[in-house]
C-alpha cells in the first residue's frame, strides 16, 4: 500500500489542514501512529482514539477512528472504561503532559497499575 493510501485509509480529509502550529511534533505523533496501526494489520473498526483536551488531543478529530473526546485529564480513566467494556478493542489515548501527568497524572498512574491493555501516545 502506498504511502499516501495509508493516509487516505485512516485520516479524515475533510478536517485537514491540520491546526497545529509549524515544526509542532504532533503531526509526527500522528504520522507515527498511522504507520504503527497499518504495519499491524489491526481492523481500524476495532480500535478507539481516546483523547482529552489540549493541542495534542485534537489528533482525534483528524482520525478516522472511532473516538472519543473527554475532559482535560480524564482520557486515559475513560479509555479504561472503554477498555473493559470491550476487552477485544484495541484503545489507544493520545495525550499530552496535561492530560497526562498533570491534572490526569493519577489516572495515568492506577492504569499503570492495574496493567490494563491501553496504548497511551503522549
Amino acid at each position: 500500500m502506498t504511502q499516501q493510501h495509508v493516509f487516505d485509509k485512516f485520516l479524515r480529509a475533510d478536517k485537514l489542514p491540520h491546526m497545529w502550529c509549524p515544526g509542532c511534533g504532533n503531526g509526527i505523533v500522528i504520522n507515527s501512529l498511522i504507520r504503527a496501526v497499518e504495519k499491524t494489520g489491526i481492523d481500524q473498526n476495532k480500535i478507539v482514539v481516546v483523547a482529552g483536551i489540549g493541542c495534542s488531543s485534537r489528533a482525534n478529530g483528524y482520525l478516522d477512528f472511532c473516538g472519543l473526546h473527554t475532559n482535560h485529564g480524564r482520557a486515559i480513566a475513560y479509555a479504561t472504561g472503554v477498555k473493559m467494556h470491550d476487552p477485544d478493542l484495541k484503545v489507544i489515548v493520545v495525550t499530552g503532559d496535561g492530560d497526562c501527568t498533570a491534572i490526569g497524572g493519577n489516572h495515568f498512574i492506577h492504569a499503570c497499575r492495574r496493567n490494563i491493555d491501553i496504548t497511551t501516545v503522549a
